[in-house]
């Protein structure tokens, strides 16, 4: 589809700038380090990490249109494997971005995802099934500040909590062709929405170079047509340079919204659940 095809140009695009970036700005950074955000002598700076990655994404969930006489399809892809992932995986990304100032920080997370599956599914014919092609795709942008609620030592091991707010934007494509009583129009819509979001970041230093780092947040909280749902992400990274790193990790991100009145005449209403899910990879510039 030619918005898939422009969402992915714009992914790549977006990754392709971020590292030209980051390559042309000066580095002053050093190896991972608790004290992230402050000088030598204890004073804040603005410390940079911008981060990229290559997300290998599964995907669980369903569609539903409530009018005319209703079309639900569940669907679950799974991590695509080397023989699946032309079938059932378009596209997905994530990149990040962290901006520290003593104990105070600045960020924003952007998911893409698209997905593609075909299943047979009962027909109003009993003893019948239906050949449908589900497609979804979602994007995420999701800006948040955040405030240092510990930095010292857990163990032995130097750790960052901080705790987080702001606000996701959400653009979802769903589409279900197929045979029986989709012949022809099918059933397809798209929507956006803005969601508030919470949620906790826990950065472990076991070493100057490695990290590892939890996020999870909250998202939707019942606003804007009952949507809410989920994210979490866990992160080990080993700087190569005291400016570049590489990071392998796992990636889960959860959304649930309904759209449209549904009971006036003409009206549908349509009901999107999607779980995305996988391993990532992917580098790290900080300056």
């Amino acid at each position: 589809m030619t918005t898939g095809s422009n969402r992915r140009r714009l992914s790549c695009s977006v990754a392709t700038a971020a590292i030209w970036v980051a390559l042309a700005l000066p580095a002053h950074a050093q190896y991972f380090s608790k004290d992230d955000g402050f000088t030598t002598d204890g004073r804040w700076q603005v410390q940079t990490e911008l981060m990229p990655y290559l997300w290998l994404a599964g995907a669980s969930g369903s569609l539903k249109f409530g009018n005319p006489r209703g079309s639900t399809v569940d669907f679950n892809s799974g991590i695509p494997s080397a023989s699946t992932l032309a079938h059932t995986l378009r596209g997905a990304f994530m990149g990040s971005g962290l901006v520290r100032y003593g104990p105070f920080s600045a960020e924003f997370d952007l998911d893409y995802i698209s997905v593609n599956e075909s299943q047979d599914v009962p027909a109003a014919t009993a003893g019948r099934t239906n050949r449908v092609n589900v497609s979804a795709s979602l994007v995420r942008f999701a800006p948040g500040l955040g405030l240092e609620a510990y930095r010292g030592e857990i163990g032995g091991v130097q750790t960052i909590i901080d705790a987080r707010a702001g606000f996701a934007f959400f653009a979802s494509e769903q589409a279900i062709k197929g045979e029986g009583d989709l012949v022809g129009r099918g059933r397809s819509g798209s929507d956006s929405s803005i969601q508030p979001w919470l949620g906790v970041r826990a950065t472990f230093i076991p070493s100057p170079r490695w990290r590892v780092m939890i996020n999870g947040i909250y998202q939707g909280m019942g606003v804007d047509g009952g949507s809410q749902g989920w994210g979490a992400t866990a992160i080990a990274s080993y700087a190569v340079t005291d400016w570049l790193d590489v990071s392998l990790g796992f990636r889960a991100l959860e959304t649930t919204r309904a759209k449209g009145p549904g009971d006036l005449p003409g009206s549908d209403r349509r009901s999107f659940s999607i779980l995305a899910y996988g391993p990532l990879l992917g580098v790290g510039f900080r300056f």
